[in-house]
């Protein structure tokens, strides 16, 4: 790429790292907006003059920071908690809330529904004007699927700020909700929330989800199974609520998930779709005005339409980039729309760099143009016209893999080894759903029994792909699973995937060698990492709601003591921390009233269990503390479970220890009891359902 011919790529790069640093910051620089401003013309004032050659990386300088002080500056501001006028700013204790609802609410079991703040108070007559956003959640019922997009709501919860992850390295949902710039959060009955008013909000908005809506009621009358109905509304419209866990992992371990997610590949089928249509009319002159106003007008319907999610909007605004400018007839440089595109959209919203959607969209477009090229330069010509488009369809997908791989090892934590055979069933099968179902839209409308033997070829078609999927799912290895990596490696790989290209570019030994010395270097490192794993030994008393479970990991192995719980609970508490362990022997969880186990550093007798040099007491029944006629036995920890009907004044004078946990299968009522009691008497707790999971290193 030549940086003379992507100038908003120069513009971009110190963009995104002042919005990074904003972000990482968050603390307002004074003034800063004045000095941007009289900048601004400073700059422009130096652009407008001539300068010598040898000077001209003042005005680039110049222009870098600015464009990383713009960033800095956007970021600080877009967040909602900077407004004077936010609802969390209040002295008051709010216990009322005004507001309408700005998206689609969405949930299977939960409804999650956004609200934009419009007043909040103690009571209904004491109401007076915020702002804000606001994301509620109630236990789904008949009577809450009514809710939808411009709703005016009137709702009974207090606001509460979302908290940060309870254990140990598992997804950070308030992070990931500070980007989509939501703070507070209010978990509410049925009967807390009331419909003032409907019909508000953007006009445009509105008719797009009418339209989601009815291409939603459409589609279940086509698919009447659960799974099939669940992926089309997925590959046509990007409404993933109704997906089951089983077809999510499905997707996940086979590569395939991003077929689900409505992104750039949607919005690029559409646009050949339409090009190949357009193409028949042979439309010149100023005729291609009007073809070129029809592409824009049916691309961006299909955006708002699919809920205007970061990859569709990125797709979208490159293609209308190159539509305009081949509308003016010039060769616009690829990179230069790309970071044009991407420029727009963080101006739009800063927080989009976060997005993972966003990140791994550009970084697939990002490996097309980079490697698609170099590819074709190797790809033997073939005389069948289908051959050659199979090989280069393939090496296609191939491109937009390396693009992806380390952010999907940072995010996913999972590398599926049969992603290129998944891929043809999905980009194939995906296609030929998207413009069927778009033929069935109107089908429906004009002529329903042409549109019941096509509505019956597409369910079969999705019945075929779901099973196709499940059967590569079901082929031995095919997904590494628990590889972790930190935001370093991230980097250090996407060197590595640099070095390729250039090696295939250059055809230089350099290159290789230095591709070569880098995955070397991560290999040590991994092997010197795995061998410190092995000498590990910890416990981690996880925050399971209403459950107690414990992790004691021995080296790469970890034995687990804990209720009877859910895979599913499992997997969000532990799964994620196991991983960063290193851990390749997960033993059959102990249950928690096992009365005695003998292991490798761990032996248990209930009450007592010693760990390697730490020894700790379970109290789960009261009873336990008139064992051995009142024999004293100090330990190191107290962990304190189910709600037993005692004082921690007595624990302690049987059990002397240095911290007393309270897991979180104990009620509020009387963790705050025994927490009261603790303060008093200056006594060491720790309490897993406000704190977070308990955590011993030795």
């Amino acid at each position: 790429m030549n940086p003379r011919l992507a100038p908003f790529f120069r513009f971009l790069c110190p963009f995104a790292i002042g919005i990074a640093l904003g972000s990482g910051v968050d603390v307002p620089i004074p003034f800063l907006f004045e000095l941007l401003s009289v900048s601004t013309l400073l700059i422009a004032g130096i652009a407008c003059i001539s300068i010598p050659y040898r000077w001209r990386w003042v005005f680039g300088s110049l222009s870098m920071i600015w464009s990383c002080a713009a960033g800095y500056h956007f970021c600080i501001g877009h967040s909602e908690l900077r407004r004077e006028d936010h609802f969390s700013h209040t002295d008051e204790r709010i216990g009322y809330v005004v507001g309408m609802v700005y998206d689609v609410p969405s949930g299977n079991v939960v409804m999650k529904i956004p609200i934009q703040v419009e007043a909040v108070g103690t009571d209904p007559d004491s109401l007076h004007a915020a702002s804000g956003n606001l994301l509620l959640f109630m236990k789904i019922q008949d009577t809450t699927l009514s809710f939808r997009y411009g709703d005016r709501v009137i709702v009974r919860a207090t606001p509460k700020a979302t908290e940060e992850p309870k254990n140990p390295n598992a997804f950070n949902y308030k992070r990931y909700l500070h980007f989509q710039n939501i703070h507070f959060q209010a978990f509410i009955k049925p009967d807390s929330l009331l419909v003032l008013d409907v019909g508000h909000g953007n006009a445009i908005w509105k008719m797009a989800f009418h339209c989601r809506g009815r291409l939603l009621g459409l589609l279940q009358k086509y698919f009447p199974t659960i799974d099939e109905y669940a992926v089309a509304c997925a590959l046509l419209v990007g409404y993933k609520d109704d997906l089951s866990e089983d077809l999510r992992t499905a997707y996940a371990e086979t590569g395939s998930m991003h077929a689900l997610a409505v992104s750039g590949t949607h919005v690029g089928l559409l646009y050949i779709g339409l090009m190949f249509l357009l193409s028949r009319s042979r439309l010149k002159g100023r005729w291609r005005l009007v073809e070129t106003l029809l592409v824009l007008v049916a691309i961006w319907a299909f955006t708002f339409l699919t809920g205007a999610s970061a990859s569709v909007l990125r797709a979208s605004v490159m293609f209308s980039m190159y539509l305009v400018a081949k509308l003016m007839r010039r060769d616009a440089n690829v990179w230069n729309i790309v970071a044009a595109s991407a420029l727009g959209l963080l101006l739009y919203n800063p927080y989009f760099l976060y997005d993972a959607g966003f990140q791994l969209s550009y970084a697939a477009v990002g490996g097309m143009i980079f490697f698609v090229p170099l590819f074709q330069r190797y790809l033997p010509v073939f005389k069948n016209r289908w051959v050659h488009e199979f090989w280069g369809t393939f090496f296609v997908g191939v491109a937009a893999q390396l693009g992806t791989i380390p952010l999907s090892l940072f995010y996913f934590n999972q590398f599926p080894y049969f992603f290129w055979l998944s891929g043809w069933i999905v980009v194939l099968g995906g296609a030929i759903f998207l413009w069927g179902g778009a033929v069935l839209v109107v089908l429906d409308s004009i002529y329903e029994p042409l549109a019941d033997v096509l509505g019956n070829l597409l369910y079969y078609l999705v019945w075929g792909m779901n099973k196709v999927i499940f059967g590569i799912q079901a082929i031995p290895f095919a997904v590494a699973k628990g590889v972790w990596v930190s935001w370093w490696a991230v980097v250090v790989l996407y060197i590595c995937v640099f070095l390729i290209g250039k090696t295939m570019m250059a055809r230089q030994l350099k290159y290789a060698m230095a591709f070569l010395g880098l995955m070397i270097m991560l290999g040590i490192y991994r092997n010197s990492n795995m061998l410190q794993k092995t000498y590990q030994k910890s416990m981690v008393v996880y925050h399971v709601s209403q459950k107690s479970m414990i992790d004691f990991f021995i080296g790469r192995k970890v034995v687990t003591v804990s209720d009877s719980i859910s895979e599913k609970q499992v997997k969000f508490a532990a799964e994620a921390n196991r991983w960063t362990y290193g851990i390749k022997d997960i033993t059959t969880p102990i249950p928690m009233d096992t009365s005695v186990f003998k292991g490798d550093n761990l032996w248990i007798q209930k009450p007592f269990v010693q760990f390697f040099d730490k020894s700790m007491v379970l109290l789960d029944d009261a009873n336990w503390l008139a064992m051995e006629n009142g024999a004293i036995f100090p330990v190191d920890y107290v962990i304190i479970s189910k709600n037993p009907k005692l004082s921690i004044k007595e624990c302690r004078v049987r059990f002397p220890c240095k911290v007393v946990i309270f897991d979180a299968s104990n009620t509020w009522k009387n963790t705050a009891k025994w927490m009261a009691e603790c303060k008093s008497q200056g006594w060491i707790y720790h309490d897993v359902r406000s704190q977070g999971a308990w955590e011993d290193y030795q």
